[in-house]
């Protein structure tokens, strides 16, 4: 009798992630604009796990809050091999996790990315300024808002 690892994988993987938050979160997987290519982005389900040292994969040097997210290959089709300078952010708190290392499973059923929390905020993109805010000129102030005294 044959294994056959897919399906087992895919039926192990299923199971995992009906659990549901916390331990199951949401988020979209980002693919940066490139010279070559646009922005690509592809909503998906992760497991996120801390690395410690000696918990090492090979993939890329372990600094203080790397963690290992585990997305289904199935959610990411529409990115084309994933890989470091992608980035993942949890819809609930906006935490954007940079991948630093990617490897896909010799089932093909799953990615594990090997990744960093980030204080980087997504700007948009560099379409010129066109509304801002009128604080006035340079002139002598006129005018001053009363606080009241420090009694």
């Amino acid at each position: 009798m044959a294994l056959n690892l897919p399906t087992l994988t895919r039926r192990a993987l299923a199971a995992v992630f009906r659990l549901g938050p916390p331990i199951v979160r949401d988020g979209v997987f980002y693919r940066p604009q490139t010279n070559a290519s646009a922005e690509v982005s592809a909503s998906c389900m992760f497991l996120g796990a801390h690395v410690m040292s000696d918990q090492y994969l090979g993939m890329a040097p372990v600094v203080p809050g790397t963690e290992n997210l585990l997305i289904r290959a199935s959610e990411l089709v529409a990115i084309t091999a994933p890989t470091a300078g992608d980035y993942v952010v949890e819809n609930t708190s906006g935490l954007r996790r940079n991948v630093h290392a990617s490897r896909l499973d010799p089932s093909g059923e799953f990615y594990v990315f090997q990744c960093v929390r980030s204080p980087d905020e997504d700007w948009g993109d560099l379409t010129a300024h066109t509304v801002s805010e009128d604080f006035g000129d340079l002139t002598a102030t006129t005018a001053f808002e009363d606080r009241l005294a420090l009694a």
